[in-house]
């Protein structure tokens, strides 16, 4: 269940930066609290920081990635959602993550096809 509501939560950010990037961004990130919300609320009634149980799932590296789209479309989009904040950076700090995201690799990597953010 959880997995695919981090699914659902991707392809509404799909749909926005492929189909309404340019009429649609600032209703998106203006409804964006709403659905951070749910996962707020998920991740700050498990004590072990993960979706699920005590161990990291599937269902968090979907959360995970998705929510690194989201903070570079809205930098501050996880400041009034600590438990998702400390999510993000719980998992950021794994250590073969660390290593990608300070690697070259994806650093240069884009986010989007379409050159959005």
């Amino acid at each position: 269940m959880l997995m695919d509501g981090a699914e659902d939560f991707r392809t509404k950010y799909v749909g926005m930066i492929y189909q309404n990037y340019d009429t649609g961004k600032d209703k998106y990130i203006e409804e964006l609290p709403d659905r951070l919300s749910k996962f707020e609320a998920i991740l700050s009634h498990n004590k072990s920081g993960f979706l699920v149980g005590d161990k990291v799932s599937i269902a968090d590296y979907s959360l995970f990635d998705v929510l690194l789209n989201h903070q570079v479309l809205c930098s501050s989009c996880l400041d009034s959602f600590p438990a998702v904040k400390s999510f993000v950076e719980k998992m950021a700090a794994r250590p073969k993550i660390k290593a990608f995201l300070e690697s070259d690799a994806y650093k240069k990597l884009p986010i989007n096809g379409n050159g959005k953010q």
